[in-house]
């Protein structure tokens, strides 16, 4: 049996960076539905929270994976106008929370919930 995110982890990785050369939160437009699936559709997104590396994979096929050191989750993933809804059937994220994501650097993001993260 898999290890679960604590929520906080969930909430803040998938509902998922500032650099130099980034765009202030004030000027920066959340990105659309079709920019959100070219940008981040099957690419390995990280992100770190409470000091820990986590890993998520959104695939086109709308299933997505969170990863980090204390174990994984799978849940479902779909664009809905310019917002993510992620779905965890199961564990402390149980439910759907959706975010918005605005691109703040090159391949560097930071959704509603102010968590940063990166697009490999």
């Amino acid at each position: 049996m898999r290890a679960l995110f604590p929520s906080a982890l969930i909430a803040m990785a998938i509902a998922t960076a500032a650099l130099a050369g980034a765009v202030s939160p004030a000027s920066a437009a959340p990105l659309t539905a079709a920019e959100i699936k070219a940008q981040m559709e099957g690419k390995t997104i990280k992100t770190r929270r409470f000091g820990m590396a986590i890993t998520l994979n959104y695939r086109a096929n709308g299933t997505v994976t969170a990863r980090a050191f204390l174990g994984s989750v799978d849940g479902t993933w779909r664009a809905n106008g310019n917002q993510v809804c992620t779905t965890f059937p199961r564990g402390p994220a149980k439910g759907t929370e959706c975010v918005t994501f605005e691109k703040i650097g090159p391949n560097r993001y930071r959704n509603s919930k102010g968590v940063e993260f990166t697009v490999q």
